[in-house]
């Protein structure tokens, strides 16, 4: 079953939404846009623009900021802006335009499954708006709860941004009114905003506390947390207990409010408390989120990380609360985050503090003070452990497998370089405890992933200690150079792919007057015929699996009636074909002002006969340069083992490699298409 089947939206919908969507009307609803040309620009909302540099083309229906590369059709402006998913995005777009969303029939049960999720959301959208008002309007909730809100030095606009309220301290107040108000005590108990006791008897579980809802990141209220305000025997923050919409592991407080802050700094603090996050929000610093009170879960670590790879983790300096953190920030460090500290003021926290600052203040005291997470824990550690020997290896043994999680290479050596100068020890064995322990934990994920003894499984290659892990900077060289060389072929596959090159060249010739006479007719040689052909002569393929769908669906249909690749892609059912062919849609290059005088410049089109060949040859000569370096590689590694007879074979291979690689250094030159 496809994403789509999952979301129930039909294909006609789709296409309807798509159809509708113009991308001028659908980015003017967030930024200003002035005219230019054919095209409209404006100020780059997903990065801090200084001059406009992000360009919306009415006539392809796509956006493109040339600073920070983001953009793409309405739907993936909208997915990006708003931090909607695919399907969401799509309704808000429906929405917006007036359209029906149909969906394809459900199961019996799958209509009640939907039918709870939606009701729960509707109950706890009422449960908000009943507590809010109770804050505002009901004598009770003004006494108690808005003088609380009032005192920790909210404004009244900033309880209503983050929709605060009050729970009436009569046992069953809100369930009351939420009976009365036709709403099913099913849902009440399945939200964990009320409570069935014995006898059957009904009791508010957030009575007599102030409210702060929890917010997705698309909006909707998943969850309350309350906080008592009297002296009782009971627990000052209550949370809505796990059910069908709420996951606590999944969710950061605020993340809503603060993800489009995020996307633009590209950064994210994070704190403990619901407080802490409002504080900030208030001081104007919106980029903010808190775990509440909880260790940080692999499921709020991947909501930070589809908004950012930075963020700055803020303490108030209790050495106590600093360590109990330390296993979360772990983890982030194992998602490939950058991480730092930052230690606030002594008796101070992030909302004391940020009620003392604007926001100018904060980000100079930020900057002033930040400490890289890493350096920042060996210091501690180290502190702590003193001169005793046994603490002190301990220390260095956790060092080790703070540093081991790190999945990029070269910042795990800059890390040992590091450490060594402050623990003292030398660098190689650092090395050596750090490559063991990254082999402990392959061999336990192999374990967790194939639990039966019997499924076979990959053991980790040999890891010289001399050169430790080499090939993880070797594969990310090779996979980035020829993404950008699949890419490269791809962006003419999509551009043009049911062009035929012999056909354009005739044409430039004629334009020329390169060719004088009429020519006879030439067999047609359209691009994505041309590229399918040479990779298939070399037996190549694309390593990227969307990159080989896309050049497999362009030779399936390039010669029925009507068919552009450009326009098929981009309306495409699967949102990241979109996304790929709205990126490579916009033009390589913006021709200046003295060139457009002249009449016989020619086109992109034109010199398709030229330009996708060398792409192609381009692409070719990456590859035998992957194979060399790779068999480079192995060779030293044979020498480093005596194993000459690999050697050997290594060296033949080579050899062979070498000799194809001069015969396609002339076309790297001046190339031609030799059928035309």
């Amino acid at each position: 079953m496809n994403y789509l089947c999952k979301r129930m939206i039909d294909q006609l919908t789709i296409e309807r939404i798509q159809s509708a969507a113009q991308i001028e009307q659908v980015v003017s609803d967030f930024i200003t846009l002035r005219k230019r040309g054919v095209n409209y620009v404006g100020l780059c909302p997903f990065h801090d623009d200084k001059t406009p540099s992000f360009y919306v083309s009415p006539a392809k229906n796509i956006c493109k900021c040339f600073a920070c590369g983001e953009g793409g059709t309405p739907v993936h402006f909208i997915m990006k802006h708003e931090q909607l998913s695919y399907v969401d995005a799509l309704k808000y777009l429906a929405k917006k335009y007036g359209i029906e969303v149909k969906e394809t029939e459900l199961t019996d049960e799958q209509k009640q499954m939907q039918g709870d999720r939606e009701s729960m959301f509707i109950l706890n959208a009422y449960a908000q708006k009943t507590f809010t008002s109770n804050l505002f309007e009901h004598p009770e909730g003004k006494t108690v709860g808005l003088s609380y809100f009032h005192e920790r030095g909210f404004r009244d606009d900033i309880i209503k941004k983050f929709q605060l309220g009050y729970s009436l301290e009569e046992k069953d107040a809100f369930t009351r009114q939420a009976i009365k108000s036709g709403y099913n005590s099913t849902y009440l108990e399945k939200t964990g905003l009320t409570i069935i006791g014995e006898n059957s008897s009904a009791i508010d579980r957030f009575r007599g506390r102030v409210m702060f809802p929890v917010h997705t990141l698309s909006g909707k209220i998943v969850a309350f947390g309350g906080r008592i305000l009297k002296n009782e025997k009971t627990a000052k923050y209550i949370n809505s207990p796990e059910s069908e919409i709420y996951h606590k592991s999944n969710e950061l407080y605020g993340i809503y409010f603060a993800r489009q802050a995020i996307v633009k700094q590209d950064r994210c603090f994070l704190v403990e408390g619901y407080t802490d996050v409002i504080s900030m929000h208030q001081a104007g610093i919106e980029n903010v989120v808190a775990s509440s009170g909880t260790a940080l879960t692999d499921g709020q670590i991947r909501l930070i990380h589809r908004l950012t790879n930075n963020v700055t983790v803020l303490y108030d300096g209790d050495t106590a609360g600093i360590k109990a953190a330390l296993r979360g920030i772990d983890l982030l460090l194992e998602a490939g985050l950058n991480i730092k500290i930052v230690l606030l003021p002594e008796g101070e926290d992030p909302d004391s503090f940020a009620r003392k600052q604007n926001a100018s203040l904060f980000h100079q005291f930020i900057q002033d003070n930040e400490n890289d997470f890493v350096r920042f824990k060996a210091g501690l550690l180290m502190e702590e452990a003193g001169n005793d020997p046994v603490k002190k290896a301990q220390t260095i043994t956790e060092i080790v497998n703070t540093i081991a999680i790190i999945p990029e290479e070269i910042i795990r050596l800059v890390y040992i370089k590091e450490c060594s100068l402050l623990t003292g020890v030398d660098e190689g064995t650092l090395v050596r405890a750090i490559v063991k322990k990254r082999q402990e934990l392959f061999v336990r994920k192999k374990k967790t992933l194939y639990p039966d003894p019997e499924q076979p499984t990959e053991q980790p290659e040999p890891i010289s200690q001399e050169m430790p892990e080499s090939e993880a900077v070797f594969d990310f060289t090779k996979n980035r150079i020829l993404d950008d060389n699949e890419k490269n072929i791809l962006y003419y596959v999509i551009r043009y792919g049911e062009v035929d090159m012999a056909k354009a060249k005739h044409e430039y010739e004629k334009i020329t007057c390169q060719t004088k006479k009429e020519t006879e007719k030439e067999d047609p040689i359209y691009v994505i015929e041309y590229i399918v052909e040479e990779l298939e002569r070399d037996d190549l393929k694309f390593s990227h699996p969307i990159y080989r769908k896309i050049l497999e669906e362009t030779y399936q249909k390039y010669k029925e009636e009507g068919f552009r690749a450009e326009t098929h892609f981009r309306n495409h059912i699967d949102p990241e074909i979109s996304k790929i062919a709205a990126d490579l849609s916009t033009d390589k290059y913006i021709e200046s002002k003295i060139h457009s005088k002249y009449k016989i410049i020619p086109t992109e089109e034109e010199k398709l006969f030229d330009l996708v060949p060398r792409a192609v040859i381009d692409y070719k000569d990456a590859q035998l340069q992957n194979r060399i370096d790779e068999i480079n590689r192995r060779m030293q590694e044979s020498e480093r083992t005596g194993d000459a007879e690999q050697s050997d074979s290594l060296l033949r291979e080579l050899s062979d490699l070498n000799k194809k690689k001069q015969r396609i250094a002339p076309y790297r030159g001046e190339r031609i298409v030799t059928k035309i």
